[in-house]
């Protein structure tokens, strides 16, 4: 499990330490949450796991204490599916005032036809749109009241780029359901919200950019289509990112101290491949987001 050689070559040349520092990582028992918490121990940093199945995010605590024996690891219960545990996780850190510096908005799904929310939503849009929307509402007040700066990083795809204009009419792709096209839309919604709050929240202590991981072979890729899909994609892993190295995009955003609405991420193959760099925030990302939250609201609240 261990860092690779160029892995640990590319921090020791390109980030800062981040021993100070207590980052929260939704979906950090697998993929490039997992990687995440594991570089970040790597550089320091005091660890909270933010899990929906605690049994897994045991194992996966237990793994990085085994290479990290004296990491400091905690674990909270989230489900980004559920408007009710996003409610129970935020009252947790709120009442127990749990101080945090990073908040990583890592956890996501994919290809999920025919799934929905506990709230009756869509499963894919749902969780990776709603759920943070939800979450940041929830936090961001509090994160505010806090003496110390706090970085709230969400982690998009640059598929986002290729969504389709958003047809509120059709929102949730009910009328004919497309996997990449719902993908898509979650993401671009994302891009929405992040590049607008980073804006509203500019002059406070809270900065509010977005990573993205290329194209990364992770879980949520890999097991998607099934068993025979899934062998593929690892027989040509090599032609893409790997999670430990999508994961440096956060630790290149928090070691350049990157500004307000910055997008980092791998530049190679049109974004696909590669060590981070600072991407260009498209225009789709930086209009729109009013009438996305107007819309937002109006779910949310028929929904609970």
């Amino acid at each position: 499990m261990s860092l690779k050689k160029k892995t640990i070559k590319w921090l020791n040349k390109n980030a800062t330490s981040l021993s100070d520092k207590t980052i929260l990582i939704t979906g950090a028992n697998s993929g490039i949450g997992f990687k995440t918490a594991e570089v970040c121990l790597f550089l320091g940093a005091r660890v909270i796991m933010a899990c929906r199945n605690k049994e897994r995010a045991e194992e996966a605590k237990k793994a990085l204490i085994n290479e990290y024996p004296q990491a400091d690891i905690s674990i909270l219960t989230l489900d980004l599916a559920s408007f009710s545990s996003i409610d129970a996780f935020a009252n947790e850190i709120i009442e127990n005032k749990i101080d945090i510096n990073i908040f990583v908005n890592n956890a996501g799904v994919f290809h999920r036809p025919g799934k929905k929310t506990a709230n009756g939503l869509e499963e894919v849009i749902g969780v990776n749109y709603f759920g943070v929307y939800y979450l940041a509402k929830k936090l961001l007040p509090y994160f505010e009241s806090l003496d110390h700066e706090v970085d709230f990083v969400t982690t998009i795809s640059m598929i986002y780029k290729f969504a389709k204009k958003i047809n509120y009419n059709d929102f949730f792709y009910d009328k004919k359901y497309k996997n990449i096209a719902v993908y898509a839309r979650s993401k671009l919604c994302l891009a929405k919200l992040s590049y607008y709050l980073s804006q509203k929240y500019k002059n406070s202590n809270i900065r509010i950019f977005m990573t993205h991981p290329g194209i990364s072979m992770t879980p949520l890729g890999i097991n998607a289509y099934g068993k025979i899909v899934g062998n593929m994609a690892k027989a040509i892993k090599w032609m893409f990112n790997s999670p430990e190295k999508s994961s440096l995009s956060l630790i290149y955003a928090l070691s350049h101290n990157v500004s307000a609405g910055t997008i980092v991420g791998p530049t190679k193959l049109f974004g696909g491949w590669g060590y981070p760099k600072i991407n260009k925030t498209s225009k789709k990302a930086k209009t729109g987001a009013e009438e996305l939250i107007e819309f937002t609201e109006k779910i949310i609240k028929e929904r609970i």
